[in-house]
């Protein structure tokens, strides 16, 4: 019994409420739309060096920067040429020093030091240095093994990875 009282009672509730009063027409929504759309199109073409609607925005300045120039722009001039072999040489020493602290804080399978192994192998297979980057690979499919399992696509990536490195 409770169950009608309640769909009742809201019924007359959500009725009362009514909404905002306003009545859209199908017309008035299709002549909005029609409206809003013209105004869409004249803005796009403004962008091309047409007159600029009052009411839009203004086109974009001819003396801004392409995309690719603000890029180029938003890098420093030594960062733009890559990293040179010293960085390289420098960052497998940062990441080396750190696997001892990472073996004893979360042990010696853990994934983080698989992924500091691969980045290790990474780094050295890009300077060239293909004994050592075997070397990393190896530690890291070995943990990758363990937490990703034998049929892991990034396990066969790396074991494939392994097989072609000189």
């Amino acid at each position: 019994m409770p169950l009608p009282w309640i769909i009742v009672f809201l019924s007359i509730f959500l009725t009362s409420c009514g909404g905002s009063g306003v009545t859209v027409t199908k017309s008035q929504t299709v002549e909005y739309l029609s409206k809003a759309f013209t105004k869409s199109k004249k803005w796009l073409r403004s962008t091309d060096g047409g007159a600029v609607p009052e009411d839009g925005p203004p086109p974009p300045s001819r003396f801004q920067p392409s995309e690719k120039q603000a890029f180029q722009k938003s890098r420093p001039n030594n960062q733009s040429k890559g990293m040179s072999s010293d960085d390289y040489l420098r960052a497998i020493e940062r990441l080396e020093k750190s696997i001892p602290e990472l073996k004893t804080k979360l042990g010696h399978q853990n994934i983080e030091v698989g992924e500091t192994y691969y980045t290790i192998g990474s780094m050295h297979h890009m300077q060239g240095n293909h004994k050592e980057s075997k070397t990393a690979y190896k530690q890291a499919l070995k943990i990758f093994s363990i937490w990703l399992g034998a049929e892991h696509p990034r396990v066969w990536k790396l074991k494939d990875k392994i097989r072609h490195i000189e």
